[in-house]
């Protein structure tokens, strides 16, 4: 499966992905204002203590999603942008049919 994700498919996956991860990491820090806000109600150490967890679980998420890019994991790549909403239904319509059915099935 990996290996016959199609030329054209690859093409616009690479293209897409620097406005995937600005996307990702545009909600990462939007969430790590909000806990950052959030410390005036509550204590600072506490705040950090989520701040830290929260970049930790940020960091395996933009791992999963995008270390290791290559075609042979494009498939997962791109089930996890889906699962990860980086990529709007429009956007993912311009995958070829076939890649669409197959990451609906990995979802």
């Amino acid at each position: 499966m990996s290996n016959n994700f199609p030329e054209s498919d690859w093409k616009t996956l690479s293209s897409m992905k620097p406005l995937a991860l600005d996307r990702l990491c545009q909600r990462i820090l939007a969430e790590a204002g909000d806990i950052f806000n959030r410390a005036k109600e509550k204590e600072y150490h506490r705040a950090y203590l989520d701040l830290y967890r929260h970049i930790h679980a940020s960091d395996e998420t933009v791992a999963v999603c995008f270390n290791d890019f290559k075609r042979s994991q494009a498939m997962n790549i791109l089930a996890n942008w889906r699962m990860n909403d980086l990529l709007t239904e429009e956007e993912f319509a311009a995958f070829s049919l076939e890649t669409r059915e197959i990451v609906g099935r990995l979802l």
